[in-house]
């Protein structure tokens, strides 16, 4: 049976690192993305015979390092200046866009051990694993070199990405399916000659000035839907990405996200969650080596049957 190897992260503060708010469609509301997300998705990937756990144990002076590889230093500074209180920073918001979450120490300490456990992941794929899970939060597409936004402080994917790079796995694809464009990561990786991206993403893009996006470099592309998809449809386009990524990656980073299901608090998008067994088995079948890094989906009560099924999907599509 093949496996995939779940690197969880190491406790945080409890209460402390839980979001509190969330300025979304002009309205404040409560924050939800909190530990139990993770317990949720948790649950589901270990009713997985093939999926075996480790921690999270990358150095402390690596993730220092590749941090300060992805982010401005002057960001990095003002983020370990906050305290316990919630802060407004609106001169760290994407550009054009309005604060839509504060920050705290706590938030900044989960965040930190979130990237711990994407550079954790790609260690271990780097070493000969095939499918590695980040099992992390707070998530991180919408993190960008010198902004935070949309629950995300530092960024996972773009650390995955850096890590795999610097230990000779290149070049890597970038396969961001949350519902949300990760305007964060496009940022970071523009300027990685060996990193490319894909993302698939509802329209009109709520997290960017313009709410379209327009590719920055040839290695970015772009899947905009009006409205919910058809799973024909959306299948479809994932498979032309992750084709499209195979013919010239040596491993893909994929930035998952369980917000594509209907009911989710921040969702639009009707799918169920057996979407996701489709979605495994398509990595499956491309052959790469596949880094999973954890990102939106704050269903609760169908989170354990989304990563459930994505693990199913992965695992014995390529069994099958």
């Amino acid at each position: 049976m093949s496996e995939l190897l779940m690197i969880e992260q190491r406790p945080g503060n409890g209460n402390g690192d839980a979001a509190h708010w969330i300025l979304e469609g002009g309205r404040i509301l409560p924050g939800v993305d909190d530990g139990r997300r993770m317990a949720e998705v948790r649950s589901g990937l270990v009713r997985h015979a093939g999926v075996r756990t480790e921690a999270a144990d990358a150095a402390g002076e690596e993730v220092e390092r590749i941090l300060s590889a992805l982010h401005e230093p002057a960001y990095l500074d003002a983020l370990a200046g906050v305290s316990e209180e919630p802060v407004v920073m609106p001169e760290l918001t994407p550009p054009g866009l309005p604060p839509d979450i504060p920050v705290t120490a706590g938030l900044v300490a989960a965040a930190r051990e979130g990237v711990r456990t994407a550079i954790t992941a790609a260690e271990r794929l780097a070493g000969g694993a095939r499918f590695t899970y980040a099992l992390c939060r707070p998530t991180g597409h919408h993190a960008g070199p010198g902004w935070f936004a949309g629950y995300c402080y530092l960024n996972t994917a773009a650390a995955a990405v850096q890590t795999l790079c610097e230990r000779g796995v290149k070049p890597v694809g970038i396969l961001d399916i949350d519902l949300h464009y990760p305007n964060g990561t496009a940022a970071i990786v523009a300027p990685m000659a060996e990193a490319s991206l894909y993302s698939l993403h509802a329209s009109p893009v709520t997290n960017v000035a313009s709410q379209t996006v327009a590719p920055s470099t040839e290695r970015e592309h772009v899947v905009e839907f009006a409205g919910s998809p058809d799973a024909e449809t959306y299948l479809d386009a994932v498979a032309g990405s992750i084709e499209a990524l195979a013919q010239s990656s040596a491993a893909l980073v994929v930035s998952l996200g369980y917000d594509i299901v209907e009911g989710d608090p921040h969702g639009s998008w009707r799918f169920s969650p057996a979407i996701f067994t489709e979605i495994g088995d398509l990595l499956a079948a491309s052959q790469l080596p596949v880094c999973v890094i954890q990102e939106g989906g704050y269903a609760l009560d169908t989170l354990a049957e989304c990563s459930h099924a994505f693990a199913t999907g992965l695992l014995d599509g390529v069994s099958g």
